[in-house]
């Protein structure tokens, strides 16, 4: 039976026809992958190993230069396979030959450091029966995405990939905008990144319910508010708890395992020895609250040292 093309299709082969063989190939590395948009960076990366792989391909080195790297885009762009992405115009390439992806996993494949988090996450793990207008994610400030810069470059050029550093097209740390595909988007930097897993089937990814649970602790402005975050402890908490004790056991400050141990001992009357093993932080303080956006309140924890504000 004879191959059913669309028209979008019928014009991308005749497009393709009149492009050169390293414009062909590259162009299925770009299908291959399947992303829905491409930073210069990790296009640079597909060109170079275009031109390693001993394919007769009419090039005349082994390697790309920055040149040749510009031409191959440009010529890409003059065909119309890629243009500038209508959302990051000046971070990354629209693929047209790939299907469009929602907010989430475009952010995911432009910003290499970022997840989804926050409420987002309480939703997508159906922890919360609220529907947060815009996207929660978190990615890493400029301090520490220097340093994760540093480490991916690192490890690319370990590979061999780009090979030669004076042509590399830098890594940069996004800014993403306000609106991604549409969707609204809310975005947190920090210098303490969270455990974060690959959505199957998605190019997304997403903080662990561990880690989600962890958040709700330390930044419950972005996940409801606390006293929807007790709501969620109360209902889900029990369920999660192998996974959210070896996190608190993680936490950066004593803070979050006093709230944890007051959520999970006074409020879900569990009686677990990982969990009062955390009452050696214990410690007064007129900060130690359990609602870290509201004042200080009389009702008060013994046992944990916090205030009970909400």
């Amino acid at each position: 039976m004879a191959e059913s093309l669309t028209p979008p299709e019928i014009l991308m082969r005749a497009r393709l026809g009149r492009s050169t063989k390293a414009n062909q190939e590259l162009t299925r590395n770009l299908e291959d992958i399947g992303w829905p948009a491409i930073t210069d960076y990790e296009l640079f990366r597909l060109v170079q190993v275009l031109y390693r792989s001993g394919k007769k391909l009419n090039l005349r080195h082994d390697h790309a230069s920055l040149d040749d790297f510009k031409r191959l885009r440009r010529q890409l762009r003059n065909l119309t396979m890629i243009r500038a992405d209508p959302n990051y115009v000046s971070y990354a390439n629209r693929i047209l030959t790939n299907s469009d992806r929602p907010a989430e996993e475009v952010c995911c494949v432009i910003d290499p450091f970022c997840y989804i988090s926050h409420l987002s996450a309480m939703q997508r793990y159906g922890l919360t029966n609220r529907r947060p207008e815009a996207l929660f994610l978190t990615t890493a400030a400029s301090s520490v995405g220097k340093k994760l810069i540093s480490e991916k470059m690192k490890k690319d050029h370990d590979r061999d990939i780009i090979s030669h550093l004076d042509d590399i097209i830098p890594l940069r740390l996004v800014h993403h905008p306000r609106t991604v595909r549409g969707r609204l988007l809310d975005e947190f930097r920090t210098n303490y990144m969270g455990k974060k897993i690959k959505i199957r089937g998605s190019l997304a990814r997403i903080t662990t319910i561990g880690q989600t649970f962890v958040d709700m602790l330390d930044q419950p402005n972005r996940c409801g508010g606390m006293r929807h975050v007790v709501d969620v402890w109360q209902e889900h908490g029990r369920t999660y708890l192998d996974e959210i004790i070896p996190l608190i056991d993680e936490a950066r400050t004593t803070i979050t395992k006093m709230r944890a141990g007051y959520l999970l001992t006074e409020v879900l009357g569990l009686d677990d020895p990982r969990v009062s093993a955390w009452k050696r932080f214990a410690m007064r303080g007129g900060s130690r609250v359990l609602d870290p956006s509201k004042p200080y309140a009389p009702n008060y924890s013994e046992e944990w040292k916090i205030s009970i504000n909400v």
